[in-house]
């Protein structure tokens, strides 16, 4: 929108841009990656330490929640980046780690900005962020720091499954198998049944029902293997719950009973709709593959099908066969916001990694420290 003091896709949000630098960095330019964590740090950072849900260009916050992923994200471009000085580490990863160790690892709004609590998503940016953040400590001598944030990164490691994996869902194979993701937990409980509102009309489920493929940021990150047999089961639930095969090639929802879409005849979304498909889980499900030693060309394929006829990757992707009037078609772009940039990074970033057959953007120093077994 054009209208003054209307935000919106226009705003800067801090996860979407590390999303971006780190697509810009597979691609080779390093260089607008960390002009991007320095407007991250010096534009947005507030003095807490902490960032906005979202800003205007200079910095002025738009919304109000509090989404602790992108609190936690630029701590680990910091560290990609090489950005290790006194000046980084005093004034803005310190800040950020201490804001991070206080405030999580609950967070007020997941990635999607939409519900709090324990969130496969978040906690995985949490984690990684604590261990770059622990690293970049102990370049500048804050031993003592270093030693606490990673004490934290540990225990909050130490417990992802139970506080996200349910035992007692009615998607899985029943009692005793090895559980699977939920969504988000309210509490530290993934197994009371907690009635979850998914907003934007999507109703209220048991949040045992309501998945989605945010714990695949564990594999990212490098804090669980590919090969985690929770991991592995929640992959095969997710395929059963909110896969689609589009003539595109196949995508995903972003988890059970979104309503954040076009209208069920594909009008405008109005408040409340129906999720469609997003193009950048197909990247995402293409890297864990990649991570697994398996061949990504099938989610690869079908991101560039997802594309318009100007190479522009769209937020969502039709997901029916039946035409409508509004004129959608199958496996292409909705009304959503066209090109969105996090899709276009994040295409960036699955071809050089199934080019180099390797997670490009895993930040290696979280890596070494929780897989160093699972070798």
């Amino acid at each position: 929108s054009d209208t003054a003091g209307v935000g919106g896709y226009h705003l800067v949000w801090a996860r979407d841009l590390y999303e971006v630098a780190t697509g810009l960095m597979a691609a080779g330019d390093r260089a607008a990656a960390d002009r991007a964590l320095t407007y991250l740090y010096t534009v947005q950072q507030k003095p807490d330490g902490g960032f906005p849900q979202n800003s205007w260009l200079d910095g002025r916050a738009y919304w109000t929640a509090l989404q602790m992923d992108e609190v936690s994200y630029p701590m680990v471009l910091a560290w990609q980046l090489g950005r290790t000085d006194a000046d980084t580490w005093t004034k803005h990863v310190r800040p950020e780690a201490e804001f991070v160790m206080s405030h999580g690892p609950v967070t007020q709004q997941e990635r999607w900005e939409e519900v709090g609590g324990y969130s496969p998503s978040t906690i995985a940016a949490e984690i990684a962020g604590l261990v770059c953040a622990s690293d970049i400590a102990r370049k500048n001598r804050a031993t003592e720091d270093a030693d606490r944030y990673m004490k934290t990164a540990d225990d909050w490691a130490a417990h992802i499954e139970t506080w996200m994996v349910t035992t007692t869902g009615h998607l899985g194979k029943g009692e005793g198998g090895p559980g699977y993701y939920i969504r988000i937990d309210n509490n530290t409980d993934p197994n009371d049944g907690f009635k979850l509102d998914t907003r934007n009309g999507g109703g209220i489920w048991d949040e045992r029902d309501v998945v989605d493929a945010g714990f695949l940021e564990f594999v990212r990150l490098g804090i669980r293997p590919a090969n985690d047999p929770i991991i592995q089961h929640s992959v095969e639930i997710v395929d059963g719950a909110i896969r689609v095969e589009t003539p595109s090639g196949p995508s995903f929802y972003r988890y059970s009973h979104d309503g954040y879409g076009e209208t069920y005849f594909g009008g405008p979304w109005q408040g409340e709709g129906i999720g469609r498909l997003w193009p950048i889980f197909t990247g995402e499900r293409g890297e864990y593959e990649i991570a697994a030693g398996h061949d990504a060309t099938l989610y690869l394929d079908a991101m560039l099908h997802f594309a318009n006829s100007g190479g522009m990757i769209p937020e969502q992707v039709w997901d029916q066969s039946e035409p409508t009037r509004s004129g959608f078609v199958f496996g292409r772009g909705t009304g959503s916001a066209t090109p969105l940039a996090w899709s276009m990074a994040q295409f960036l970033r699955l071809v050089v990694c199934a080019e180099e057959k390797r997670i490009v953007e895993t930040p290696t120093i979280v890596a070494e420290h929780f897989l160093k077994n699972h070798q």
